[in-house]
């Protein structure tokens, strides 16, 4: 009896087997119309030139990351071919492959962006760096980390945000924010000097200004209240100015 178990789990097993491989993903393909193209290891202009496809061959193009495509020759060499040349190709005789570039209606239209910021936190030099998600055009959450450094005192500070976006597809597109974080301030110097820890809630408003493909300019300003204790709280403004982008 096992002997027959053992038949039929094979005899399953190779009939399976057609089934798996009928469902192996489909990625479309084009013709190379240029004399070759160049085959990256990585998708940007630094990562080495390793295989070039001739004209007439065909490559399927597997996915893609900003301006730059992974494709799959017929032998298998699979690598990352740029915008420029992938327009070259044919999607069928005599037609030319079209690849939308990325423009202003995707500012509008993303989900994650990140950026580095500088400016002025209560009078010290401020660096932050943030990461967001976008779950609409109108609604994004942050997280951010940044330090501001003073004459007296260092301070560091983690923030999450909620934004709100109400006209996302202006190329100067402002926002408004709300959140809060935890601020670590040390003193420099002085043996017996205490940094203090301390949370702290926020609002503020900031605009974002498209430049070209995945890059814009940000500006925040913030209205920040420190909350030292049940009956004590103070306030402070802070400005900061970065590049960002966005994918």
């Amino acid at each position: 009896m096992s002997r027959w178990c053992r038949c039929f789990s094979l005899a399953a097993l190779l009939c399976l087997l057609p089934m798996q491989q009928g469902h192996a993903k489909q990625y479309p393909r084009v013709v190379i119309a240029d004399p070759y193209i160049e085959l990256h290891t990585g998708p940007g202009r630094g990562y080495p030139i390793f295989h070039v496809v001739e004209r007439n061959e065909w490559v399927e193009v597997m996915k893609r990351r900003t301006d730059w495509f992974k494709v799959q020759d017929r032998d298998g060499n699979v690598g990352w071919v740029l915008i420029d040349q992938m327009e070259k190709t044919l999607s069928a005789p005599g037609i030319q492959t079209q690849f939308q570039k990325i423009a202003k209606q995707h500012f509008g239209e993303r989900s994650f962006e990140g950026g580095l910021q500088f400016g002025d936190f209560e009078g010290s030099a401020l660096m932050s760096i943030y990461a967001g998600y976008n779950f609409n055009s109108n609604f994004a959450v942050e997280i951010e980390g940044g330090q501001a450094s003073g004459e007296l005192s260092n301070t560091d500070l983690v923030r999450a945000s909620v934004l709100s976006t109400p006209f996302p597809n202006w190329r100067l597109s402002p926002f408004f924010t709300i959140g809060g974080g935890y601020l670590k301030t040390e003193p420099k110097g002085g043996v017996f000097a205490k940094g203090t820890d301390t949370d702290f809630l926020n609002v503020g408003l900031g605009l974002r200004y498209y430049l070209s493909r995945r890059l814009f300019l940000r500006a925040d300003i913030k209205q920040n209240i420190v909350l030292i204790d049940d009956d004590n709280s103070g306030e402070f403004l802070e400005w900061k100015l970065g590049f960002s982008f966005f994918y």
